[in-house]
Formats: C-alpha cells, sequence, structure tokens
C-alpha cells in the first residue's frame, strides 16, 4: 500500500491490517470476514494509494491552522501505527465550505474516505460528513460509527464512497449541518480488469432486490437544510447496489405533504412561531424548494427510477395535526375546516382524528392520490401503523352502523363484532374507491402495467379485524397487492408479526406479505441477521425496513454501520452466516494521534 502526501519527515509503513491478515494465516487461524465493500477484498488492495495530507485541499482560503474560525476548516495532525498525516476538522456549528483534494490516480478504482471518530471530550460524540467525486452531482453522507477505544483513545472508520475510472476528479468534502467532523485521508484501490467487468456488468435486478425501504417524508429534509435538488437526492445516495428495490415514500401524512398541493397542506404552511428550531427548518426548507419551483416528491420519484426501483407513494391516514405544542406544525387545513367530520368517541369526547366514515374525508385523500400519480409512480398506499382510529362513534359512523344492523352503536359494546364488521364495510368500501381511481388513471395515463396498493398492516389477524382491515376480502378482491407487516402501532397488540397467519391469507394469491424490522430498533447484530434468517427460511419475499438511512450506526451501540447489513437482507447466504458467525465490522484503525493529543493511558479532561 502507497502512502501520499505525507509531511516532511513523516514516516511510512506497510498496512497494519494487512500485516495482521498474514500473521493469522501464519499460525493458522481463520481470517476474519471482511464485510462486502471493504477495501481489503480487492485482489489489488496492496497497491492503494492513500492520500493523507488534506493541507493541500483546494481552495486554500477555506483551510486555517490556528485559532478556530467559523466558515472554515482546521488543518490538524494526526498520526496511526501506519500513517501520519494532515486532517480537517469542523465543529457541528462551524459550516465550512465545500473543499477538494485532487487525485492524484488515473484509471478504475475503488475510492474511500478515512473518517475518526469526533469525541464529546469524555466519550463519543456524533459526527457525519458529505463526500463525492468532483463529476457526480450528488454527495454521499457518511459517519464513523465506532465507540472510543480504552482511554478515550479515538478511531478511523474507512467508509466505502464508489467505484469509478479516475481521470483528473477530485474527491469533494461538505459539512452536515449540525455535526463535527474529521476526516483523515482518501483511500484509492486500484481494480484488475476482472472486477471491472463484473461491476459493469453488475445487474440492476438481481434477485437478492426483495428489500422495501420506508421513508418518512420528513426526516430527509429538516436536518440537512436541503435548498436543491441535488441536496435532496442526497437522502438515498447510497441505496444504489443494495437489496433494496421498492420504496414506500410518505409524503409526511394524511394530507400533510411535502410538495407542492393544490389539496393538501404541507406541515407549518402559515405558522410563524414553531415549537423547536428544528420544525422551523423543515418548514422553512420546503418554503425555499418550493420558491426555486422544486417538487421534493418529484425528487424522490427519480431517484428511484434512477437506481431502478419501484416508488409508492405512501399516506400516513391518521397524519392530520398534532397537539400542542405541534399544533400549528402539523396542521392540516382540511382538518380544522371541518370539525364535523372528526372521530369522536362514544362518549362524545373530539378527538384528532378524520372519520373514514365520512365520504367526503375518503374523498379528500383520494385528491392527495390523484395529484400524486402525475408523477407516475409504481403504486400507492396506506401504512395503517401510523395510526388509529380511522373511525371511531361519530355520527356517520353510527348512521352506518343503523343502516347495517338496526342498532345504535353508542348501547353496544366496544368489541361487539357489528362493531367490527361496519368499521370493515366501510374500509372495504374506501379500498374499492382507490382501485378505482388507480384503475381509471391508469386507463386515462395509457399505463400497459397498472398501478399497485401497498399497505403496512398489524402484527396479529385480531389487530386488523379491531380497525377494519378486512384482509382477505381485499386480497381476494384485488384490493391490495404489498403488505408489510409492522408490530409497532399504537392501539395494537405490540405483538411480533404473526407471518404464520399472513403466510395462510397469501397463499395461492399474487399478494406478498413482507415481515418489518425497523432502522433504528433492530436489535444486536448478530440477533437481526438471526430473525431475518428465519423470515427467508420460512418461504416470505423478503423484508421491509422502516426508515433506513445509509450514514446510521447500530441503534444499540454495536461498532459499524446498520446499513451494511440493511443494504444486504436479500442475501439469503450472508443472513445465515451472519445469523452463526456475527456480522463482520469495518476497517478500524486507532489513532496515536490527534491534533495535540497523543493518545496514552493519561488521557486528558480529567480535570473538569
Amino acid at each position: 500500500m502507497k502512502a501520499l502526501n505525507f509531511p516532511s519527515g513523516f514516516p511510512v509503513r506497510c498496512c497494519l491490517s494487512l500485516l495482521l491478515a498474514a500473521a493469522s494465516i501464519l499460525h493458522g487461524a481463520e481470517p476474519a470476514e471482511l464485510l462486502p465493500t471493504d477495501s481489503r477484498r480487492w485482489s489489488r488492495a496492496g497497491d492503494a494509494v492513500v492520500l493523507t495530507d488534506f493541507a493541500k485541499a483546494e481552495p486554500a482560503t477555506a483551510l486555517i491552522t490556528g485559532k478556530r474560525e467559523k466558515g472554515k476548516w482546521k488543518v490538524i495532525p494526526f498520526a496511526t501505527a501506519e500513517w501520519k498525516g494532515m486532517a480537517l476538522s469542523a465543529y457541528g456549528g462551524t459550516a465550512p465550505p465545500v473543499v477538494r483534494l485532487p487525485l492524484v490516480a488515473r484509471g478504475w478504482h475503488a475510492v474511500y474516505i478515512g473518517l475518526s471518530t469526533t469525541s464529546g471530550g469524555f466519550n463519543i460524540g456524533g459526527n457525519g460528513i458529505k463526500v463525492r467525486l468532483s463529476d457526480e452531482p450528488v454527495f454521499k453522507r457518511m459517519a464513523n460509527n465506532l465507540a472510543l477505544l480504552e482511554n478515550r483513545r479515538a478511531v478511523i472508520q474507512e467508509c466505502y464512497l464508489t467505484v469509478a475510472e479516475l481521470n483528473g476528479q477530485s474527491v469533494e468534502v461538505a459539512p452536515l449541518p449540525g455535526l463535527p467532523t474529521t476526516i483523515c485521508y482518501v483511500k484509492l484501490v486500484p481494480l484488475t480488469d476482472a472486477e471491472v467487468q463484473a461491476r459493469k456488468s453488475k445487474s440492476a435486478s438481481s434477485s437478492t432486490r426483495t428489500s422495501i425501504a420506508t421513508f418518512d417524508g420528513h426526516s430527509w429534509i429538516w436536518p440537512f437544510r436541503p435548498t436543491t435538488a441535488a441536496e435532496l437526492a442526497e437522502e438515498f445516495r447510497g441505496f444504489e447496489d443494495t437489496d433494496i428495490g421498492k420504496w414506500w415514500f410518505q409524503v409526511t401524512g394524511a394530507d400533510l405533504v411535502c410538495y407542492p398541493s393544490k389539496v393538501g397542506t404541507y406541515p407549518g404552511e402559515g405558522t410563524t412561531d414553531f415549537p423547536t428550531g428544528a420544525y422551523a427548518t423543515y418548514t422553512r426548507s420546503l418554503e425555499a424548494l418550493f420558491k426555486k419551483g422544486i417538487n421534493p416528491l418529484k425528487v424522490a420519484r427519480e431517484a428511484a427510477r434512477a437506481q431502478g426501483a419501484e416508488f409508492h407513494v405512501m399516506l400516513r391516514p391518521a397524519g392530520w395535526v398534532g397537539s400542542m405544542p405541534y399544533e400549528e406544525t402539523f396542521n392540516s387545513k382540511f382538518y380544522y375546516a371541518h370539525p364535523e367530520w372528526r372521530c369522536v368517541d362514544r362518549d362524545g369526547t373530539p378527538t384528532f382524528y378524520m372519520s373514514y366514515a365520512v365520504p367526503e374525508v375518503r374523498r379528500h385523500l383520494l385528491e392527495i392520490f390523484r395529484e400524486t400519480l402525475a408523477l407516475q409512480p409504481e403504486g400507492v398506499g396506506f401504512l395503517f401503523n401510523r395510526g388509529m382510529p380511522l373511525m371511531l362513534w361519530e355520527d356517520a359512523f353510527c348512521k352506518r352502523f343503523k343502516t347495517m344492523h338496526n342498532a345504535d352503536a353508542r348501547e353496544v359494546a366496544e368489541d361487539d363484532p357489528r362493531i367490527l364488521a361496519t368499521r370493515a364495510a366501510i374500509m372495504t368500501e374506501f379500498m374499492t374507491e382507490v382501485r378505482a381511481l388507480l384503475d381509471d388513471t391508469a386507463r386515462s395515463q395509457g399505463r400497459k402495467v397498472p398501478y399497485k396498493i401497498s399497505l403496512g398492516t398489524f402484527a396479529k389477524e385480531n389487530d386488523n379485524q379491531k380497525w377494519g382491515l378486512d384482509l382477505p376480502v381485499w386480497i381476494q378482491r384485488g384490493l391490495v397487492d404489498e403488505l408489510a407487516v409492522a408490530w409497532f402501532a399504537y392501539h395494537t397488540s405490540f405483538a411480533q408479526p404473526d407471518m404464520a397467519y399472513y403466510r395462510r391469507i397469501t397463499k395461492g394469491t399474487k399478494t406478498r406479505a413482507y415481515p418489518m424490522v425497523i432502522a433504528w430498533k433492530t436489535g444486536k447484530p448478530k440477533g437481526l441477521c438471526q430473525k431475518v434468517a428465519a423470515y427467508h427460511a420460512a418461504g416470505d419475499p423478503g423484508v421491509a425496513i422502516w426508515d433506513p438511512q445509509v450514514q446510521k450506526g447500530w441503534p444499540e451501540g454495536s461498532p459499524g454501520n446498520v446499513f451494511d447489513v440493511l443494504g444486504r437482507l436479500g442475501h439469503r447466504d450472508d443472513m445465515l452466516r451472519w445469523a452463526k458467525n456475527g456480522v463482520p465490522l469495518p476497517l478500524t484503525i486507532p489513532l496515536t494521534r490527534l491534533g495535540d493529543n497523543y493518545f496514552s493511558r493519561w488521557f486528558p479532561n480529567t480535570g473538569f
């Protein structure tokens, strides 16, 4: 491995990781498995070029070597057992500009970034960065998700960027809003002709591309303050070449939407006083994008198309408004204009929900779908796990109950089978209306492929029955194509998915049922793989993932990036092996120096 751009007098050593691997082979030990994107997997890993001198980043006016300044990267020395160099450092509020480091290599290479942990002084602190090649339109978000070592020693995590043919590009680096970062090196691994051909021939329609990812329509905007379409598209950089073949993209709520709408309301529309700065940032970001003529939903749809992924527009059926302090942040104009159509408890207590027993409410949501169908997604649907109730004992429901059963809904038990039957009749009617809209629109657009209906549903049969989700009937009538089973739904059992039930009701039909895992509540890596391997063994078609993001760490603190596993859930052999042996770790390099801190047993900050 060649290390370039060291400051004068700094020693150059062979890669410690390669020496350790060689030592394990000499001693007869089985070498540890590497992640599929690990730089040590390439045939010519030993010929890698490592650029460690970010003091050469351009423009020089964006760098500083003395006291930190707002808007500038601080150049700081770093050292490991292998390398010495000059890193770039910025705090969460520094807001430095984009800088670039010219690349010296030519030809096909795999490109990696070395990111240091960012200490909070006493323990680990969050960190992140955005990186791209200069000829790429979209940055990739990265983070070091490792813990500090003993005695608070910082470490470098190596992060995969891309495979590309280098012909004079630079690596461009930008901060992630609100997060500190320290970037130490760029590694360029030359590829063999066989590796290049394998890369070029890789099919986007791989049989492993069986996962569904949801996107919540909110958290891809407010932390990142996007002002351009390219900045919006950063949310999806890194999903390419993964097993995620379907995107269920939520507009944000029911008629609360993240695009310029003639029907719905964007969250915070007309609001001047927000409960926190984050919610103000979300609304102001949308307004800035709209003013530029940018439709965020269209950006997401086009990103999915570019990656060959299906795109489904999803609503959160109970997402209308919020209680204080969110009453002007989640603020559906339709909800506030029609108090007479809200759900009412059996004792007359009003709620924060709109009633699907009211035809006008259903028609309003159909208009949201009609508006989004102009983008020609592959499907639309509802994530019913966000949430219940859809109807209670308001007049519209009671009148329907009276018509069906000649009784007063307020006088029977809450779990009376007639209550459940009435809810089911209303929801089946609504799903029939959705299907009619989709089929009519497909005909008018000249589509040869019908639109799909996708649903997030509840863990158990009783949960679905309680809220009117008559899935066997919907499947029989062609009112649902794909189901993702969520256990995390309020006013339900909160039990793990009863996939045996879902396999039974979908057997022999075209409807597919996917168990769902939560990206920010996975459990330990090995346990996640065991769960997914069991789903595969039982014959489930794939796994749905609730809101994954490429830069996130394991929620329970395991080292590395959770997306390294979430992006490969369709690789059954990997899941089986990792379920048994554990998940491989990213390349980790301990630091011996970072700035003025020479790491030792005498760690600093003990006097405060």
